[in-house]
């Protein structure tokens, strides 16, 4: 019986911390993918400023919209973000537009445009 309470809380508890946690923008540590993603290939002009200045943007856009995307799609895709130790701001919002943007496509309704794209 104690187990089962242990458990019962313990469920909870992750549950709880789950949804707070995606209550707002993760802290990604993005500053090691532009490191590493610039050692990986030192024959390209791979600028990790101009990578880490991205990856700026897409959290400053994500702090503004994250609220409208689903807690699921949050979850969901802050792990694929974070998938295999790396960590982009850039993938988040990604994949956050792309299950909204197919969700929109069911439903019938028109996709918003990223706002990520180049002007």
């Amino acid at each position: 019986m104690a187990l089962a309470i242990k458990s019962a809380i313990a469920g909870v508890f992750l549950a709880v911390t789950s949804v707070a946690a995606a209550a707002e923008v993760p802290k990604l540590n993005v500053e090691r993918m532009c490191r590493e993603s610039a050692k990986r290939d030192s024959s390209s002009n791979f600028d990790p400023k101009r990578c880490l200045d991205s990856e700026n943007r897409a959290r400053e856009e994500l702090v503004g919209k994250w609220d409208s995307f689903p807690v699921p799609d949050r979850q969901q895709c802050t792990q694929l973000a974070t998938l295999g130790g790396t960590a982009s701001y850039v993938a988040l919002i990604t994949c956050l537009e792309m299950n909204r943007d197919v969700r929109q496509e069911r439903a019938g309704t028109k996709p918003q445009p990223s706002s990520m794209r180049k002007k």
